[in-house]
This record gives structure tokens, C-alpha cells and sequence, in this order.
């Protein structure tokens, strides 16, 4: 299904995940695979253009998917990942800082294990991208250390 939407097919990848939503509609993982198809959808169809995208309702569709994830799973830190990286598309940088600090929270009291790993590695590539706003290029830098941090401390115990 993501293939499908990677080669660009979303009517059928969204038609796919709309048939598993319609049997459980809180499946987190269909959740947020139907939040990336639909951003990756319209930042291709308005070419990125974030004044296009804060209109769009796709767009605003997969922010709405990534909140019910969060409704349902408040410790889910892919959807503040991704709910950050759906704001900092929009130029919204501040508020997604506070969606990356959210996933550090989380990531802080959760158990260090490979898919911890891989949340971390994630997040420490959306805030590096932040750090070209220089307003927020302190705290972003901050919130990167820490990753790198965390990573380290994960592979030396």
C-alpha cells in the first residue's frame, strides 16, 4: 500500500486504507499512513507551495489524522513527529517545536528499544531542519543534542 502511494497511486493506496478504516477506524498505523499519503499527495499536486497547502483539505485532513491517533494513543510519538513536520511545511516553525519537544517528552519516559531507536533517529532529522530558522535555532540545536545524545547512550548500554 505505501509502494502504491510512493509511485504516486494514491486513489488506490487511499481507497486500500479507506477499506481498513472502515473496519476499524481507530487503526493507529492506517491512521497515520493515510495522514503521510495524504501531505505527500498535496505538497506534489501544489508543489510545495505552503500558502497552497494551508487551504488544501487533504492537508488538513492528515493533520486531523494525526490527532486522533493522539486521542487515542497520547504517547504516540510518530504522530508528533509527524504533526510536527506537517506544521514546519506550512513555515508554522514554532508550532512545530512544540510537536518535536512533545515527542521528546514522550520518547523520555518510554522503554529503549529498537523502535525507540528508530523514533529518535526520526526526530533527530525533522529538528535538524529547524535549526535553519534562526529564531528557533537555538532550541532546535538543543533538541538535536539530545537525540544525539539519547542514540549514543542507547548504543554504548
Amino acid at each position: 500500500m505505501w509502494g502504491l502511494g510512493i509511485e504516486g497511486h494514491y486513489g488506490a493506496a487511499l481507497d486500500i486504507l479507506r477499506g481498513l478504516l472502515g473496519e476499524n477506524s481507530l487503526d493507529l498505523v492506517a491512521l497515520r499512513m493515510k495522514g503521510n499519503l495524504l501531505e505527500l499527495k498535496e505538497m506534489d499536486r501544489l508543489e510545495y507551495c505552503n500558502k497552497k497547502l494551508v487551504s488544501s483539505t487533504d492537508y488538513l485532513t492528515a493533520r486531523e489524522c494525526y490527532k486522533t491517533i493522539l486521542e487515542v494513543d497520547p504517547g504516540n510519538v510518530k504522530a508528533y513527529i509527524d504533526l510536527g513536520d506537517h506544521y514546519g511545511n506550512l513555515d508554522a516553525n514554532d508550532k512545530a517545536l512544540e510537536y518535536y519537544r512533545e515527542a521528546v517528552r514522550v520518547l523520555q519516559l518510554a522503554p529503549k528499544d529498537e523502535a525507540w531507536k528508530e523514533d529518535v533517529e526520526e526526530l533527530h532529522k525533522a529538528v535538524a531542519l529547524l535549526k535553519k530558522c534562526d529564531r528557533l535555532s537555538a532550541e532546535a540545536s538543543s533538541l538535536e543534542a539530545w537525540c544525539s545524545q539519547a542514540l549514543a547512550d542507547a548504543i554504548s548500554s
